[in-house]
């Protein structure tokens, strides 16, 4: 090879380490030939496995923790993060469980993750009638996907209950019922149908027509909550739906129940 064709592939190897120097020095500063650099940004898959990742049982312990409520424990089941223990002092089991709720809530990548908050923490040993906050997890606009999955986390091992052949709704229900309402009123955009349904002993049109007084009756508690009726219709559906078909006494009370399903976007 001539001195001179030498010299040529020298200068050429020594003007590409130049450039590619500068680019270096000019992707470092956020700059580019044509213009800034957009900065790096995590995609939705990226942020919701990395909320799946999050440990939202520590999160909580820790807080319980910071806030020296030692009586308390966390368990997380199902989406739903319960707050148990037990303690003599009424202020102090309402208090562990805000420290918790501030807790999760201030990390909106909770949303779909955490599907509700319970304080199960009994006083003094007793149990107390509070139901899930499912409401409060929703995140800030939640769409027919969220509140659909909010009222069935709320009625997923749980059911209204009526007086026996009746649409007298019982007392140990209206906590369940006060969080439904609070759902319902965070889901203003979507028209929710309540489905009422029995177990099949008795006459078959005597509980086609229960199912409907049933459904109706928590439409008009909802109501009284300060839910717009217009948000929601009623149907009765009697023991042609059963979830158990078994016959038995567990099957019939899985069978009495009243559902609550996402029908209509009245934005549209």
């Amino acid at each position: 090879m001539s001195g001179k064709s030498q010299r040529r592939r020298k200068t050429l190897a020594s003007g590409t380490g130049v450039a590619i120097a500068i680019f270096a020095a000019l992707a470092a500063t956020g700059l580019s030939l044509t213009g800034p650099l957009k900065p790096a940004t995590l995609d939705k898959a990226t942020t919701a496995e990395a909320a799946k990742m999050t440990d939202w049982r520590e999160i909580a312990r820790q807080a319980l923790g910071k806030g020296k409520f030692g009586f308390a424990e966390v368990t997380l089941k199902s989406g739903v993060l319960t707050v148990t223990g037990d303690t003599d002092e009424a202020e102090d089991r309402l208090r562990a469980f805000e420290v918790v709720k501030e807790a999760i809530l201030s990390d909106p990548s909770h949303v779909g993750i955490v599907l509700a908050l319970e304080n199960a923490i009994t006083l003094d040993g007793q149990k107390m009638a509070d139901a899930p906050d499912a409401a409060s997890t929703m995140g800030k606009t939640p769409d027919a996907k969220a509140c659909q999955t909010a009222y069935d986390t709320l009625l997923d091992g749980r059911v209204i209950n009526f007086g026996s052949g009746s649409a007298v709704l019982a007392e140990e229900s209206k906590p369940l019922l006060d969080a439904l309402a609070a759902v319902a009123k965070r889901c203003e955009t979507y028209r929710v149908e309540l489905g009422g349904h029995t177990d099949a002993r008795g006459n078959a049109t005597a509980n086609q027509a229960l199912s409907e007084r049933r459904a109706q009756s928590v439409a008009d508690y909802l109501v009284s909550k300060s839910v717009p009726a217009s948000l929601l219709g009623v149907s009765g559906y009697g023991e042609t739906q059963p979830k158990d078909a078994a016959g038995n006494a567990e099957a019939d009370a899985k069978n009495r129940r009243i559902e609550f399903r996402i029908v209509e976007d009245v934005a549209q």
